[in-house]
């Protein structure tokens, strides 16, 4: 039916349409102001991550649209594939010249491997899931909105429970081929103030197997993360000029 010829059905199916969102609670107020992340001219973040190994360096990123992106090292800007080609040639040899228990999968110049330090009497080291390919807040917002089963007000706050296919996105970044998430659990926790996302935090459970040049092995892992958002659609920044020209102009 076209409700352009019948305009007092139109109001009434408006209405009907914004009845909701004049009733909406904390869960609808805080998955409207998720939403409206990915839409933002520019923002902001912080990102704290701890897993079995250890808590993560702390690395400043230029993105330019969606898939590239340079990382500030203690060499200059460089982009992922030069920093997974730089661990690579400074992987420390192990017994017999091989490869030792550094990256399998590359890190940060200057920052730590794959592999944490053995734990007492020689037990196998903590597997560290720090990845190359950097996770944007709208990405993963995207995936907490799209793939929750459970969410609920929780104080001041909104709790939730993340799909099992939801863990697993958020659990292991795109673009790292040497990782799959076999299983994945997670949940999460969105905090709002004036209608904006200003924070949020991610629990995430699961087995990966991983891919190494020698050998294919499945590990657990145990990640939490706290992300603060700030001046969104304010933010100014200065793109250095090595790092312009690395992406582009």
């Amino acid at each position: 039916m076209d409700l352009r010829s019948h305009p007092i059905r139109a109001v009434l199916s408006l209405c009907c349409l914004l009845a909701p969102l004049l009733r909406a609670g904390p869960t609808e107020t805080a998955i409207v102001a998720a939403m409206k992340l990915p839409d933002a001219a520019n923002y902001s973040w912080s990102t704290h991550v701890e897993d079995d190994a250890r808590s993560y360096n702390q690395v400043d990123a230029v993105f330019k649209g969606s898939e590239r992106c340079v990382i500030q090292t203690e060499d200059g800007w460089k982009t992922p594939e030069e920093i997974a080609s730089l661990a690579r040639v400074d992987q420390p040899a192990g017994p017999g010249g091989g490869p030792g228990g550094g990256s399998s999968g590359g890190g940060f110049p200057g920052g730590p491997g794959r592999r944490g330090r053995r734990g007492p009497g020689g037990e196998p080291p903590a597997y560290s899931n720090l990845q190359l390919n950097l996770s944007r807040p709208h990405d993963e917002i995207g995936i907490i909105v799209g793939s929750h089963t459970e969410i609920h007000p929780d104080g001041d706050l909104v709790a939730g429970t993340l799909s099992e296919t939801g863990a697993k996105l958020l659990l292991v970044h795109p673009g790292q081929n040497e990782l799959t998430p076999l299983r994945a659990s997670g949940t999460f926790r969105l905090w709002v103030r004036d209608g904006a996302l200003v924070k949020y935090e991610l629990k995430l459970d699961g087995t990966l197997a991983v891919e190494t040049p020698n050998a294919r092995r499945e590990v657990e892992v145990h990640q939490r993360s706290s992300t603060e958002i700030r001046a969104v659609g304010t933010t100014r920044f200065e793109i250095p000029e090595e790092a312009r020209k690395k992406l582009g102009g």
